[in-house]
């Protein structure tokens, strides 16, 4: 199934763009978990909006802070000085499937970064996104970031090469894309792989590689998981 323009009419109007990058992430972790060996791979989708956290904090605060009722016992807990300061603070969307290594008691090996329009917002925003895949990259975890978003043309990958001080970089105006990174130490030196392919709309999505930490290279079917998306969606 050729991608499609998730951020505009007709398709903007039937599926809204979250619930489908939620579903995308579903199906991949199910395809991952098809394909890897289960007694030493687990894939496990992590999915929230930003916007949810700050409900989440305000809720909280409405409750009593002195007094916990998780198991249903009451606890008188010790008073809590006021904050020294409250400042700004970014809760991004997240729509990732990460691997863990259910040999290396549960390591991080590879995470699928689905970029979501609010990831793209404002300068900050790209910026806290860029730093946790940069932070992934230096910790030797496999990446792959899904970048589909047509109505916001921040390049995630470009800055994220500049991030780590890679060359490789897409021409200016590339909207929609997918890439690939292992970092890996090779020959007495610190490297990163990287596998980019643009993903036009109309056009079947590229197959780009998950590398899992001390594992194998996985080529992730992006192309079908996005067509189960849709028809699981009902598009």
């Amino acid at each position: 199934m050729p991608l499609r323009d998730h951020f505009r009419p007709p398709l903007s109007d039937e599926v809204r763009w979250s619930s489908f990058n939620a579903t995308w992430a579903i199906a991949l972790m199910g395809w991952l978990n098809r394909m890897l060996p289960a007694d030493e791979y687990r894939a496990q989708a992590q999915i929230h909006l930003g916007t949810q956290v700050e409900a989440d904090v305000a809720e909280f605060e409405r409750k009593d802070p002195s007094r916990g009722t998780r198991n249903g016992s009451v606890t008188t807990l010790p008073a809590v000085a006021a904050p020294a300061a409250t400042v700004a603070a970014i809760f991004p969307d997240e729509f990732e499937v990460q691997v863990q290594d259910r040999i290396g008691n549960l390591l991080l090996a590879g995470v699928i970064e689905l970029v979501s329009p609010a990831n793209k917002k404002e300068v900050a925003e790209r910026q806290s996104f860029v730093a946790k895949c940069a932070a992934y990259l230096r910790q030797g975890v496999g990446l792959v970031v899904v970048d589909v978003v047509t109505d916001r043309l921040a390049n995630f990958h470009n800055e994220l090469m500049s991030a780590v001080g890679g060359a490789h970089a897409f021409p200016k105006g590339v909207p929609t894309y997918v890439s690939g990174y292992r970092p890996v130490h090779r020959e007495g030196r610190n490297e990163i792989d990287v596998w980019a392919e643009q993903a036009p709309v109309g056009q079947p999505i590229p197959t780009v590689p998950l590398a899992l930490r001390r594992g194998p290279l996985v080529p992730l079917d992006l192309e079908g998981t996005y067509t189960q998306a849709l028809s699981l969606s009902g598009v």
